[in-house]
């Protein structure tokens, strides 16, 4: 087993330590023959680790595949030190695979004992905000404009590896060959397993920096669950404007959203716009078995006024004919945060607020109706 450790001439860019309480943190990513864990090896682990304030990495690199438990065990006994474990999409992948070959190779290790953050499942809900082809952790860093050296995909390892392996075994026997004759002249030159195992280790190296790297991805989830603070709200052609302003900054802008709600978010700003409607609309009472329908004005009256209106011109209210129109300028709500809320008919599933003076200036009720607005926009198609 090789094993590798250096500092690393990097940052952490989001408040890991603050957001979970520890500076106890470790990135990991595993290399694998394959996905299955009966039937593929385990050839590296890597980890980028908190040491003295500063990042470090190590690796355990499997020089045959007889080498998994030592793997595995040196990763265990490893980050038993740290309080969090971070990886991208290492619950549906590294995670499992390990537990599996602990299993088969009968080592009592688990992840049971350590907080685990995986960025992939995290960023999740909102991963349609970036407009991206797919979310593998290498779009994720193209977005975020993170440069690597290491031009392999994981899967074109596979023959990389299975090569180290059959060029070490055949230079190893032919260094034993020359140990036993009068040849022992030494070549400089770096071998083909020399190159084969630096290139292996690259791909885990800038797998994990890329890791490390793409952490302020975390702050576009924080547009939608962290304070704001509202910087101006009101109406012009036909929109209701907000601007919002954060105490953190995202790495680059986005711009995200249909044509009824969009938002554009720059720095530690984002600027909503939500289509205005203006007309008339329904208010539905609650109780429509107090009311009575007025064919003839196309409203409902309750039951107490009702007794002064000629029976030829009322009838009982159904639900979907209690109401009572109000004319004036509504933005939508596509959950009934807010009351009171309208309609255009009585099934509509998408209700309406009316903006009104009392609405821009009320500000517990306009943050409701923001964060409403947010979660929606985060789940637009």
């Amino acid at each position: 087993m090789i094993t590798r450790q250096f500092p690393v001439d990097l940052t952490l860019d989001y408040p890991l330590d603050i957001e979970y309480g520890t500076n106890k943190i470790a990135f990991f990513d595993i290399e694998t023959t394959g996905f299955v864990a009966e039937t593929t090896y385990l050839y590296l682990i890597g980890c980028i680790y908190y040491k003295e304030s500063s990042l470090h990495m190590i690796q355990w690199f499997a020089e045959d595949i007889k080498e998994e438990a030592l793997l595995i065990e040196n990763f265990f006994e490893f980050i038993i030190d740290y309080d969090l474990l971070i990886h991208y999409n290492g619950s549906g992948f590294d995670i499992p695979y390990l537990n599996i070959k602990c299993e088969i190779l009968q080592l009592d290790y688990s992840f049971k004992d350590i907080r685990s953050l995986d960025i992939y499942k995290k960023i999740s809900p909102i991963k349609k905000i970036f407009r991206l082809n797919n979310y593998k952790q290498k779009t994720i860093e193209t977005f975020l404009e993170v440069e690597r050296k290491d031009s392999f995909g994981g899967g074109e390892l596979i023959a990389v590896y299975q090569s180290y392996l059959g060029k070490k075994h055949i230079e190893e026997l032919k260094k034993s060959r020359a140990d036993k004759s009068a040849d022992t002249a030494v070549d400089d030159k770096t071998s083909e397993t020399d190159k084969l195992l630096q290139s292996l280790l690259l791909h885990n190296e800038d797998d994990i920096k890329g890791l490390v790297q793409i952490t302020p991805v975390l702050y576009y989830l924080d547009l939608f669950e962290k304070p704001f603070q509202i910087l101006q709200a009101g109406t012009d052609e036909g929109n209701l404007t907000i601007r919002l302003e954060y105490d953190f900054s995202i790495p680059i802008r986005i711009s995200f959203g249909n044509d009824s709600v969009y938002m554009n978010a720059y720095e530690n700003s984002v600027i909503i716009s939500i289509k205005t409607y203006e007309g008339e609309l329904k208010y539905f009472y609650d109780n429509y078995r107090d009311y009575y329908y007025l064919p003839g004005e196309d409203r409902a009256i309750h039951k107490s006024l009702a007794i002064y209106v000629d029976k030829d011109y009322r009838v009982k209210a159904k639900p979907s004919t209690c109401y009572t129109k109000r004319y004036g300028l509504f933005v939508p709500q596509y959950l009934p945060i807010i009351a009171p809320f309208f309609k255009q008919e009585y099934h509509d599933k998408i209700t309406f607020v009316e903006v009104h003076t009392d609405f821009l200036l009320q500000e517990d009720n306009l943050t409701g109706y923001i964060r409403h607005i947010l979660r929606h926009i985060s789940s637009v198609g």
